[in-house]
């Protein structure tokens, strides 16, 4: 199902307005399936069944149409959305690590972070080691001041498989916003371009997971520096760098799951052209136009340490530069 709508004011402003609804069957998907049948327990078929629902709105303007002086706006915004009706899922005793009633996309096998364990969580015994306060949940691996800690989702005082998730929003943005703008003044223009994305996730792959990463061989990332738990530095929201409890901190969490809303400034141009110039015309030039031009000036986003638009690990292209370039433009 599909709506449009178009709207016309003072033939200076035009909205259009689009909302849609659409149910998919027999999408193909990878099925589970017992190991004996081969296929490393997967199959592919056409079973999956979900629906897709959005909104598209846009606005274009003349906001103001003088003799000399015009200012325009093109701005628009798009949400989308979808949900997953069938898969053929493996139902788990657990309701919140299903997929299916939820939108594609999304992170499995999480676990939901707490907070780091501190000094004050453990006893020490006889034998002068750490012992964890027995009226915390118990992790499957023993654990340190400055490791992570996760939730007992089950409630059965241990923290395992079991207490993984599906949860975030998808690695596709639900909202993505645009925004060019401009004015024309005599011979003075200038334009700008905004774009921008909201409710959207990125996993932290394991190369930013691990100091150094797992393979030891590479320069420790600022980040982890930073903020990294040490005995000196109590207040680090990230685990301690420790190889014997590096894989449990590592694990796939919502502490690597991050935040990848953004409002970037594309493109800023700023320009003159010079006309009806006695002097230029004494040279043989009827306009002389100079334009200076900035791209990707301004990034806004709480994931300050990766570009939010690129891949979150070691195979990610090469990030975006701010570029400045200057314009000639001579008409004879």
């Amino acid at each position: 199902t599909n709506l449009g709508f178009h709207l016309g004011f003072f033939d200076r402003v035009n909205v259009d307005l689009e909302l849609y609804h659409k149910r998919t069957s027999d999408i193909i998907m990878e099925v589970p399936q017992s190991y004996s049948e081969g296929n490393n327990g997967y199959r592919w078929d056409n079973i999956g069944v979900m629906t897709n629902q959005g909104v598209e709105l846009s606005v274009n303007a003349d906001v103001l149409r003088l003799r000399d002086f015009v200012w325009n706006v093109n701005a628009n915004v798009s949400f989308a959305r979808n949900k997953i009706l069938y898969m053929d899922e493996v139902k788990s005793q657990f309701a919140y690590q299903h997929q299916t009633g939820g939108p594609t996309g999304r992170y499995t096998g999480l676990y939901k972070f707490e907070r780091l364990y501190q000094n004050s969580d453990f006893t020490v015994d006889s034998k002068g080691n750490m012992v964890l306060d027995s009226s915390l949940p118990q992790p499957y691996v023993a654990v340190a001041p400055g490791d992570a800690m996760y939730a007992d989702l089950n409630g059965d005082g241990i923290v395992d498989s079991d207490d993984t998730m599906v949860t975030g929003y998808s690695t596709r943005p639900e909202y993505v916003f645009g925004l060019n703008a401009g004015f024309n003044w005599k011979g003075l223009n200038f334009s700008m371009q905004w774009t921008g994305a909201t409710h959207v996730n990125k996993m932290m792959e394991i190369e930013y997971r691990i100091p150094y990463t797992n393979a030891g061989g590479r320069g420790l990332l600022q980040y982890f520096y930073d903020d990294c738990w040490t005995p000196e530095h109590q207040t680090g929201t990230l685990p301690r760098a420790a190889e014997k409890s590096e894989v449990w901190n590592s694990s796939a969490s919502t502490l690597w799951l991050r935040n990848a809303r953004y409002l970037r400034l594309k493109t800023l141009s700023v320009g003159y052209t010079f006309s009806n110039s006695k002097r230029l015309a004494s040279v043989g030039i009827k306009k002389l136009g100079i334009s200076l031009t900035g791209y990707n000036l301004l990034t806004f986003t709480p994931l300050d340490f990766i570009d939010p638009e690129s891949l979150t690990n070691n195979n990610g292209a090469y990030p975006l530069v701010k570029v400045y370039s200057v314009g000639l433009n001579v008409t004879f």
